[in-house]
């Protein structure tokens, strides 16, 4: 059974990637919490041209470190049209890499919710910053 899926997309001005933030996806995944499911790299040039930079296809710090993030690039789930649906809503002259992830944590949970004959009724995703947002709005009522 899997836990739940997400994708995340992150984009960047340039088209530098490196090491650094695959090193802190290596820890969530050693850690248990995640399974790094599929990664890809998108990159627009500064004439709107959008290609797509596979792992395989990266210098060797770089493909060490997604082999050590859990990367075995055996479940290809991003599509064409993923990638040209992100690609449209780049600025011309950035990249940004697109993760699936599977949320390892919760699998314990969503097999006693389901053993305990529960349906899901509804499921999102609260960003951070709202959350920021709506405790400095209560706060300042408070006050």
């Amino acid at each position: 059974m899997l836990g739940p899926i997400d994708y995340v997309a992150v984009g960047f001005e340039g088209n530098n990637f490196n090491g650094s933030i695959l090193s802190e996806l290596s820890k969530a995944v050693k850690s248990g919490a995640i399974r790094l499911v599929d990664l890809i790299f998108v990159i627009k040039d500064d004439g709107g041209n959008v290609a797509v930079a596979e792992i395989e296809n990266q210098y060797d710090e770089l493909k060490n470190a997604a082999t050590e993030s859990g990367y075995t690039g055996d479940t290809p789930l991003i599509t064409e049209q993923d990638i040209n649906k992100l690609g449209a809503s780049m600025d011309d002259d950035s990249s940004a890499g697109l993760l699936i992830i599977e949320q390892l944590w919760a699998k314990g949970l969503k097999n006693a919710l389901l053993d305990a004959g529960g349906v899901l009724l509804a499921e999102g995703r609260i960003h951070p910053d709202t959350i920021a947002e709506a405790v400095e709005e209560i706060e300042s009522m408070n006050t």
